[in-house]
């Protein structure tokens, strides 16, 4: 009975969906080529069906953990999801055809930063609500696994990322075809250990590909950044891999003496180097400034951006460059200042074109945003909402 309620809420669900792209649609044929406008439609309506698909084939598992009584309504929690799974197939409709111009040319990563937003706060309200299933625990997973192989073919389409990336948007359908592989074979697979971190860096991937999208970001600041995400994100599936395929044993000694001396540096030595290497690259950007009150060439930039009041921006951005790498040397808010100067960092870089004090500087600043200040960091508030899933006890 509960689960029939839930399948007329599934049906009611692809009606809904089919209206808000049939809608979009007409008013992008309106305001773009028609022709693109047919194509957005086409390719929106693939991942579309499949996000359907896999609602409705798993309706069953919308129930608590624990528990064996399916739940007759989504909740607020799952709904969220769902509207990932929307914005996330409109996105895939802007593939294959040229950015779009003007306005326009920030839909993708709206459409995909509401993604992120809805990624974040799904879960909180699933929580909140005591409606956490194992239902939203799948469409999240698929969501985002389809999330990021689209936003990866869209930023490397648009120039803004190189081909090689298109592997680490691939990366979780390659996972899970290597253990249906083994299951077919009658090979062993281990389910993976929990991690925080793991967490962690799925987050800041997945905000970084959003700002790829950013129609203002030059493709050489997304290469930077793109690589230093890259690298840890890849070595973590392929610690995964080893891990649930059996090749390493997260209770050996050998696997924990590895651990803990990862950890320790990660944790403890790199970041205070890391630190200097920011502050330092700050440092120089702003004493190359021909004149920092405010500087003439990022107020060209905002001017061309059409940002309101550029000289109030430009001097704002100084002062943010200069407060950050402060922040940063001090471990004060270091994750967060650090994340805020990547735009500093980014104004110089398209200004001045790309040299090894912003380069150096956004790299940094990628790698502080991952993995925190490290040791004689005093405040860090924004650690408890990276560490910690919000809505947790």
């Amino acid at each position: 009975m509960q689960l029939e309620k839930l399948r007329r809420r599934w049906l009611g669900l692809a009606v809904m969906w089919g209206t808000a792209v049939l809608l979009f649609y007409v008013w992008l044929r309106q305001v773009w080529q028609i022709e693109l406008a047919n194509r957005w439609l086409l390719l929106t309506l693939p991942p579309l069906f499949y996000c359907l698909w896999v609602v409705g084939r798993h309706l069953a598992e919308n129930k608590r953990t624990g528990e064996t009584a399916v739940l007759p309504t989504f909740g607020w929690g799952n709904r969220l999801t769902l509207l990932r799974g929307l914005a996330i197939s409109m996105v895939a409709g802007f593939l294959f055809s040229s950015w779009p111009e003007g306005g326009l040319a920030w839909l993708p990563m709206l459409l995909y930063t509401a993604a992120d937003v809805a990624d974040y706060l799904d879960g909180y309200l699933a929580r909140i609500t005591n409606h956490a299933t194992k239902l939203g625990e799948r469409l999240d997973m698929e969501y985002d696994g389809l999330g990021m192989l689209i936003v990866s073919l869209l930023a490397v389409w648009y120039g803004q990322l190189p081909a090689w990336y298109l592997i680490l948007g691939l990366a979780r359908y390659l996972f899970v075809f290597g253990l249906w592989v083994r299951e077919r074979r009658g090979l062993p697979y281990q389910d993976l250990p929990h991690s925080v971190h793991r967490r962690v860096f799925a987050g800041f991937q997945m905000g970084f590909m959003s700002s790829v999208l950013w129609p203002i970001m030059p493709p050489e600041f997304a290469t930077i950044a793109g690589t230093t995400f890259a690298i840890p994100t890849a070595l973590g599936f392929l610690r995964d891999w080893f891990l649930v395929t059996g090749r390493l044993d997260p209770q050996a000694t050998a696997y924990r003496r590895v651990q803990q001396w990862l950890y320790v540096t990660t944790t403890y030595r790199l970041p205070p180097v890391l630190r200097i290497a920011l502050a330092s690259s700050v440092t120089a950007i702003f004493l190359a400034l021909p004149q920092a009150w405010p500087p003439p060439a990022w107020i060209d930039l905002f001017i061309s951006w059409g940002l309101p009041l550029p000289v109030i921006v430009a001097s704002i951005a100084v002062v943010l460059l200069l407060l950050g790498g402060l922040l940063v040397l001090l471990g004060t808010m270091g994750r967060l200042a650090a994340f805020w100067l990547v735009f500093p960092l980014g104004f110089d870089m398209v200004t001045r074109g790309l040299g090894w004090a912003n380069g150096l500087g956004l790299a940094t600043a990628v790698c502080l945003m991952l993995l925190g200040t490290g040791p004689l960091s005093r405040w860090k508030p924004e650690e408890r909402y990276l560490l910690r899933r919000a809505g947790e006890a």
